[in-house]
């Protein structure tokens, strides 16, 4: 073969791989295209620039939209540190869904309000890696939670009227019993006869009398305390694992044993040996954790008031 002839070999060559590679670009911008409609149809730009100003108008809708809420709110707002701002931008910034948008507006608001000092690099870290459905499961739970404190606590004010009162009347009758109990012995009744018996028996009803006043309200200081539990298959499994994996909710297990009777053997001598076999029943359940309760509230609008 010539050289001629080789050097237009090598030029077909050329021209099928240049025509090749064209292609295969055409083709992966018609792909990416697809994947990020309709930001890339709507301002009719090329690949690069339209990601790149897809992404700046999400930061820019994000800026004005916590810029309003400041506004509304009366937030004067106060530097942050650029570790905290520019992963929340970068974050918002690829943010496609208009209600986490939203949240990112709110997040970014709450985060430059001096007063409410919330300096949390995890939260947009957070907010990047959860879908609209998963947060608005773990709203409605916060809100819940929000509820349901509110009136344990109406109920524990309402409780916790005239409990001084009650309390010191009962100790009161518990010191007369005592100081009655320790006469009594001064003047020799021994602690089996009737009226010491009885005396003794007075003072163990009045301090579980004692125990009584303050009973409901300890019940009510644990349901102030409750975790919200999440409402049953609220979240699909992958969605349960995914905001566990970042600590919003947790698994709770609660093992128990249902009554069950038992018939002893009659035997009139002797002991007998039993064996039991104990039915256990395990229920689970999900919560919201701490982390989730404050990453919701980040997220949730302060009404200046």
């Amino acid at each position: 073969m010539c050289h001629a002839e080789k050097n237009h070999e090598m030029s077909n060559k050329i021209d099928i791989s240049s025509s090749t590679l064209d292609k295969g670009l055409e083709v992966a911008k018609e792909f990416v295209d697809k994947l990020i409609m309709p930001a890339t149809e709507e301002v009719g730009l090329l690949l690069k620039d339209s990601v790149s100003l897809w992404r700046m108008k999400n930061q820019v809708r994000v800026l004005m939209s916590a810029k309003g809420y400041c506004e509304e709110n009366g937030i004067e707002p106060s530097q942050v540190s650029p570790k905290l701002l520019l992963p929340l931008l970068e974050g918002a910034s690829i943010e496609d869904d208009e209600l986490l948008q939203d949240k990112w507006a709110i997040l970014l608001s709450n985060l430059v309000d001096s007063e409410q000092n919330i300096q949390n690099h995890v939260f947009p870290y957070i907010l990047g890696q959860i879908s609209s459905t998963e947060f608005m499961t773990l709203e409605a739970a916060y809100e819940q939670s929000l509820f349901r404190r509110a009136r344990v606590r109406e109920k524990l004010s309402e409780e916790r009227q005239g409990l001084p009162e009650r309390e010191e009347a009962v100790l009161i009758q518990i010191e007369e019993l005592e100081k009655n109990i320790k006469e009594r012995r001064s003047e020799g009744l021994k602690e089996y006869e009737p009226p010491m018996w009885r005396l003794r028996s007075d003072l163990r009803a009045k301090k579980s009398d004692l125990l009584e006043v303050r009973r409901k309200e300890r019940i009510l200081l644990r349901e102030l305390e409750a975790e919200e539990v999440l409402p049953d298959e609220s979240l699909q499994p992958y969605e349960l694992s995914n905001t566990t994996r970042l600590g919003l909710i947790k698994q709770v297990l609660e093992t128990y044993a249902p009554y069950q009777a038992v018939d002893l053997p009659d035997h009139e001598h002797g002991f007998s040996q039993i064996d039991l076999e104990l039915d256990l029943v395990t229920d689970s359940h999900h919560v919201l954790t701490e982390l989730g309760e404050l990453f919701v509230n980040a997220c949730t609008e302060k009404r200046d008031t």
